[in-house]
């Protein structure tokens, strides 16, 4: 899987990305980042790692333990001869499992701000590995380990539905900009059963938009989880109303295979496309989400409970 001055490699959902496609990551991610930080969003470094009883707090396990991968230790405690050269370690030489490995990148920004009050309008972004065990793999499309850039929302929720706003328009700008041709579609958060009641509610009210390549490949989406990780971790804004939060989300693996099919792997011409429409400072500012600006109460949006209880009859 040699990938220094080519495109990528992937062996067992596991990617190693050469010059150029390195190079194409960290242009991407300038860009993702540049708009977050234009809008007025904090630059934060959480960890790679979570505690398993957080990442059962947030609901991971009870609602897609198939897609968890956890961290465990090594028994050593008679030396583990058996441990010198193995081809894979039995779960009998494991210590009990204490750690998670996120799915997502924005469970942490929740989990660091739990039991806090904070201000209307509050943006993060932060970007991390993510890990998910996938029925199959397939390329970059679908990894065991990806990188994720998160832009995170949190107060009210006309400050979550204006940062999605944001984030839906500056990614079909973008896209169009690079030759992208990306599709918008309502879809079911990771967060929840696919097949479960909580997914048919959100395919009835939309609170989870992808912007699908190629009929099937999500590159990035626009969430909103309303106040479901709020009351989850127990956050809330000043005066102690709920808090409501969202996110704006890019694979930045897919990306790469998005652009890769679209110029047939000829990487300088992807590059060019990539640097030519990088944002221009003070050329073309991204809207700042202030929170002064919010357009009214949150009487007008959708009063629904934070756990998307649907109706009894979905359909």
């Amino acid at each position: 899987m040699a990938t220094v001055g080519t495109g990528f490699g992937v062996r067992h959902g596991l990617a190693a990305l050469g010059a150029d496609a390195t190079r194409l990551v960290s242009l991407l991610d300038g860009v993702f980042t540049q708009w977050a930080l234009d809008a007025g969003a904090e630059r934060c470094t959480l960890p790679a790692l979570l505690p398993v009883v957080d990442a059962a707090a947030l609901g991971v396990y009870e609602n897609f333990p198939h897609l968890a991968m956890v961290a465990a230790t090594l028994r050593v405690d008679d030396g583990a001869p058996e441990l010198r050269r193995p081809e894979r370690i039995a779960p009998a030489q494991l210590q009990d499992v204490q750690l998670a490995m996120p799915s997502a990148t924005c469970y942490g920004v929740y989990l660091d701000l739990r039991d806090q009050e904070i201000p209307d309008g509050m943006l993060i972004t932060v970007v991390n590995t993510c890990y998910r065990n996938e029925s199959h793999f397939d390329g970059l499309r679908r990894l065991r380990a990806f990188r994720m850039r998160e832009i995170v929302a949190l107060g009210s929720p006309e400050h979550v539905r204006r940062h999605n706003e944001l984030f839906t328009g500056l990614v079909r700008d973008f896209a169009a900009r690079i030759g992208l041709k990306l599709e918008l579609e309502n879809a079911t958060d990771p967060f929840f059963d696919p097949d479960g009641v909580q997914a048919r509610w959100q395919q009835m009210v939309p609170v989870k938009k992808e912007f699908v390549h190629g009929g099937q490949l999500a590159i990035a989406s626009v969430n909103n989880h309303r106040t479901f990780f709020g009351d989850r971790c127990g956050i809330h804004l000043e005066g102690g109303a709920k808090v409501s939060t969202g996110c704006a989300a890019f694979g930045l693996e897919r990306w790469v295979a998005a652009l890769s099919e679209t110029y047939d792997g000829d990487w300088q011409a992807i590059l060019r496309a990539v640097e030519n429409a990088r944002p221009v400072e003070n050329a073309r500012p991204v809207e700042r989400l202030d929170p002064s600006r919010t357009a009214g109460p949150s009487r007008t949006l959708d009063p629904r409970p934070a756990e998307f209880q649907p109706p009894s009859r979905p359909g």
